[in-house]
């Protein structure tokens, strides 16, 4: 009697055991990583590369606890976790990003380099309970560094936005000129090491009939892509459409090669249709600008025609007070001339008293 209860109280155990390991697990069960690699083959000294890793399981019905190790000694600290080494998969979230930054310092070799990251997951109950069920999952990292510059780029979306017309005083011409614009708007993936941009965007605007153009240019000055990334860019056309419907046909270069090409629908609404235009701080810049230049040229407008203001007041007053004085001029220059002139008589009968002989005897008697 008495073995027959411990054996059944070792079968409860036993049954106990399982179902709560079981249960372990399940709740554990379906975990994986997306990709299960670090990997980049063309690597510079100084550059930067940023790749997302998933975590991901098949159900999310409680918290579990992620640990992260990353064995690599010698790019250990090249390579830095966005969420660090300890972090929690939320319940009811069966995805989990974990973004991965290698830095890749200025001095570095050439060469490859290998290594991994071990992601080790358990249950937070468990940790409470004393007994921990884990899970684990490797990503592979594999590194190149080389001297060697790759410029290459992969236009993964390009669009037309709608945009609306110009209300007052942007609709005037001296604002339009710079403010109404087709906005392209492209997401460019650098696949290469070195930053990148495409040479060249032009835009042909074509009626909604698609057979008369209305309007062509170019834009050169797109901003660059940093190498390993992903990134917005617009490049923007000046215009004259008004509203309506249109039709763009959008060219992208690499140097004088067109890699990409789109044709794509377009509306110019009016004002306020669309929410209103987000210009921004631009046009209150240029507002500025116009201000400041249109009191300079005022400022110097006056500096200048005071001066001649004044030099043509200085002219009428010397020529108002010259009538006045002017016999009294002419009779001061009479008198200076009688002066010379009885000066000079007097200086001359003096030089002939010395030289007549019949006067110097006169003098001694």
């Amino acid at each position: 009697m008495f073995n027959f209860r411990i054996k059944k109280l070792l079968l409860i155990g036993l049954v106990s055991l399982g179902l709560f390991f079981g249960l372990a697990k399940t709740s554990l069960a379906g975990f994986g990583i997306s990709p299960p690699y670090l990997k980049n083959q063309q690597l510079t000294p100084g550059s930067k590369y940023v790749q997302q890793i998933m975590l991901l399981r098949s159900s999310a019905e409680e918290e579990l606890k992620a640990e992260i190790n990353v064995n690599a000694p010698e790019i250990a600290s090249w390579i830095t976790l966005d969420k660090g080494t300890e972090f929690i998969l939320p319940k009811d979230q069966v995805q989990v990003p974990m973004t991965v930054t290698v830095q890749v310092p200025k001095n570095a070799e050439i060469g490859s380099y290998k290594g991994s990251i071990n992601i080790r997951i358990t249950s937070t109950k468990g940790q409470q309970t004393g007994v921990a069920i884990a899970l684990g999952a490797r990503v592979d990292i594999d590194l190149t560094l080389t001297n060697v510059a790759n410029s290459d780029f992969v236009v993964q979306i390009a669009q037309i936005r709608n945009f609306e017309m110009l209300k007052w005083p942007w609709n005037l011409p001296i604002f339009s000129y710079f403010l109404h614009r087709v906005p392209v708007v492209m997401t460019i993936r650098n696949i290469g090491n070195v930053k990148v941009a495409p040479s060249k965007v032009t835009l042909e605007v074509m009626d909604i009939s698609r057979t008369n153009q209305l309007e062509k240019s170019e834009n050169t000055s797109i901003d660059s892509i940093d190498p390993f990334s992903t990134k917005e860019v617009t490049a923007y056309f000046r215009t004259k459409l008004t509203q309506g419907q249109y039709w763009g046909r959008i060219k992208v270069y690499r140097d004088n090669v067109i890699v990409n090409a789109y044709e794509i629908a377009f509306t110019v609404a009016s004002p306020g249709e669309l929410g209103g235009n987000k210009l921004g701080l631009y046009p209150w810049l240029l507002l500025a600008g116009y201000s400041l230049c249109l009191i300079l040229i005022l400022t110097l407008l006056i500096y200048f025609r005071t001066w001649r203001l004044v030099g043509k007041s200085l002219w009428l007053i010397l020529l108002v007070l010259y009538q006045p004085i002017r016999p009294l001029i002419k009779k001061t220059g009479d008198t200076s001339s009688s002066l010379k002139e009885n000066f000079w008589r007097w200086i001359g009968d003096k030089a002939s008293q010395y030289n007549n002989p019949s006067d110097k005897n006169k003098r001694r008697k």
